[in-house]
């Protein structure tokens, strides 16, 4: 099976702006909408809502001002006690950014039509909810390459499995700028000050995800068993990262940014994948 293509957009307010002229919708910052499209079309399967997390607005907060935190709040580091983790809010030695992606599985009930709001002041739960995207037998780690794609490496108590709980980006965000005009686009250039045009424009950032038909499997058929394998909850993570002498690197200070609830996405199939394209806007 293909892998599925998810659009997911990610804005922290809603806002019911339409411009009629040209009947598409204009995104504001803050603006909070998820569209899911069928596989290589443009027809939506389904619209829900996601918001940026209380950590996510420190964190945004952070940045405009340059302060530092007003709460530390704690880190997945801390609470899941991960390995080679810096006492928390050190002093990063890199920017902090958004880098990383989550999964979890309380973010909708039995029913697909259960799918819970997004708490604000929340986070996956790092005991109850949160999924290892890989659960390793401690005999057969990770290879170096795919060492450079999950994070949040975790013994488990009696040595047998190792926990992989975060996961880097398909590709390097990429920013747009555009005009919008009817149904198509027109980038915004440098010459955005002397330009004629009056369209309406969009700012945002897009994401590429992936899960694997290899994510999450190991661990639901090796704890709860594979028929209740699934997720339903997709968060954002912002972090900094120390490099040890062998080359790998290790997160610090990983805090979410956004969480997005959606129905239940079985992954019974052992052959699928999941490809999401994620938009930000500002």
């Amino acid at each position: 099976m293909p892998n599925q293509f998810k659009f997911l957009a990610d804005r922290s307010r809603i806002a019911d702006n339409i411009n009629l002229g040209n009947n598409k919708r204009i995104h504001k910052t803050g603006d909070t909408e998820i569209t899911f499209y069928k596989l290589g079309t443009k027809e939506i399967l389904a619209q829900t809502h996601n918001r940026v997390l209380i950590a996510g607005s420190q964190f945004t907060a952070m940045k405009h001002f340059n302060k530092p935190p007003l709460i530390q709040l704690p880190t997945y580091n801390q609470s899941l006690n991960l390995e080679n983790s810096e006492p928390p809010y050190s002093t990063p030695e890199n920017t902090p950014v958004i880098c990383l992606f989550c999964c979890g599985t309380g973010g909708c009930g039995t029913e697909n039509s259960q799918v819970y709001t997004e708490k604000y002041t929340g986070r996956i739960d790092p005991t109850t909810e949160l999924v290892p995207f890989r659960y390793q037998q401690a005999t057969n780690d990770l290879p170096d390459n795919l060492r450079n794609k999950y994070f949040g490496r975790k013994e488990s108590t009696d040595g047998s499995r190792i926990s992989y709980y975060f996961k880097a980006f398909e590709t390097e965000p990429t920013f747009y700028a555009n005009f919008l005009e009817g149904n198509t686009t027109t980038p915004i250039d440098a010459n955005l000050y002397e330009s004629t045009n009056e369209s309406d424009a969009e700012f945002y950032v897009e994401m590429m995800l992936q899960i694997t038909k290899e994510d999450f499997r190991d661990y639901f058929s090796a704890v709860t068993g594979i028929n209740d394998a699934r997720i339903n909850s997709i968060s954002l993570l912002t972090a900094w990262y120390t490099t040890d002498a062998s080359g790998y690197k290790w997160y610090q200070d990983i805090i979410p940014m956004t969480q997005l609830n959606i129905p239940n996405e079985p992954l019974i199939d052992l052959t699928k994948g999941i490809d999401i394209t994620y938009h930000i806007y500002y």
